[in-house]
């Protein structure tokens, strides 16, 4: 695909990759700080203009909420959600993945930590070691074998695991209104894992979090950009709706057409599992934008129950104005991290490799950690 530059120029990787378009060091650091201000004024123009023109569609604008009749209900709202936050009924959860690439096999540790402004915290961890997918093998060639194999769909079931694992914590916690850190149903849980046949366990997990009510993906991250430009238009303390998840999901599992999208590759029993549980509870699902900071991020919450969703956010959010990101959720964030810290798995993998084997301590060890800078 080619795109024009701002000198005019039509970029493809043909031009972009010819050596005489590249710049010796010194050149490139005469010029590279008029370059840069240059591109960034066009970007951030761009971004200006694209803001007025949404602002003009009335449609658009008549999304955003709270609406001014609304002023005092929404008010109302916000007092009952910070009760609610600092009475100790909502809580947060969030995971970590400490990987160790081995030539044996990868090891991992999974770790979720839920919590709430009550300090009523739970950890639970997984760990998972490559070598466990070989086994039994008859024969060292058919282990090494097997672990090839398995390989090729590793990173995305440890994942998998670790986001289900969050979303299970979640509902079983006491607490009335539950934060995930992310979509309500990731992409890792609606793939199927391919050999690990997964994708029953994932539906009905995706299920129990629709009929619930009252647990809510907040998105840090999101590959929708079309959705955050939306959300430029938001000011402080405001938020809409935008979609559901049935007319995200029917992307994922048909593709578009127009947007270069290709469809999930489902074999034919499992898209009508996928299917059945879009029409039975995906519309359930809104998707939304919300704005307490800097920066917008999406909310996906009940039907019935967002606006009391957003209120609960974006109450929390305030608690970070900058950020303006649930605190609740990097709360648990901070808690995981502290307590899996990812380095400090890999020297505790060294350290027993070490007193098991040392002659294998090299071979083990991931080359990059043994460069020397």
């Amino acid at each position: 695909m080619e795109k024009e530059g701002t000198s005019g120029k039509i970029f493809d990787f043909k031009s972009l990759s010819d050596f005489s378009n590249w710049k010796d060091y010194e050149t490139f650091m005469l010029g590279v700080d008029s370059e840069m201000e240059h591109d960034l004024r066009k970007s951030l123009q761009y971004r200006k203009r694209l803001r007025e023109d949404l602002l003009s569609h009335p449609e658009i604008r008549e999304k955003i909420r709270p609406k001014p009749n609304e002023t005092a209900k929404w008010k109302s709202l916000l007092m009952w959600a910070e009760k609610e936050l600092f009475g100790g009924n909502v809580c947060a959860v969030d995971g970590s993945l400490s990987r160790y690439t081995m030539a044996s096999g990868t090891r991992c540790r999974i770790g979720i930590v839920a919590t709430s402004y009550r300090n009523k915290r739970v950890e639970k961890v997984l760990y998972v070691s490559e070598r466990e997918f070989a086994e039994p093998s008859s024969t060292p060639y058919e282990h090494f074998n097997k672990l090839l194999e398995s390989r090729r769909v590793s990173s995305m079931l440890l994942r998998a695991l670790m986001l289900h694992g969050e979303r299970q914590l979640a509902l079983q916690r006491p607490e009335e209104w539950k934060f995930v850190h992310g979509e309500l149903m990731p992409y890792e849980l609606r793939t199927g894992l391919g050999v690990y046949r997964a994708l029953d366990e994932c539906l009905d997990l995706g299920r129990r979090l629709i009929e619930t009510k009252k647990v809510i993906g907040v998105i840090e991250d999101t590959t929708r950009i079309d959705l955050l430009n939306a959300g430029d238009i938001l000011e402080r303390g405001e938020f809409m709706e935008v979609s559901n998840l049935k007319t995200e999901f029917e992307v994922y599992l048909y593709g578009n057409e127009e947007k270069g999208i290709t469809g999930a590759h489902f074999n034919r029993a499992d898209e009508k599992k996928f299917k059945s549980f879009i029409d039975s509870f995906a519309e359930n699902i809104r998707v939304g934008i919300f704005r307490v900071g800097y920066k917008p991020y999406l909310i996906q919450a009940h039907k019935d129950t967002f606006d009391e969703a957003a209120a609960l956010v974006m109450t929390d959010a305030t608690n970070q104005t900058m950020r303006g990101f649930p605190l609740l959720i990097d709360y648990a964030d901070t808690i995981c991290h502290g307590l899996f810290s990812e380095g400090g798995f890999q020297k505790q993998i060294m350290h027993k490799i070490a007193k098991i084997s040392p002659e294998m301590l090299g071979f083990e060890t991931v080359a990059r950690m043994m460069r020397r800078r």
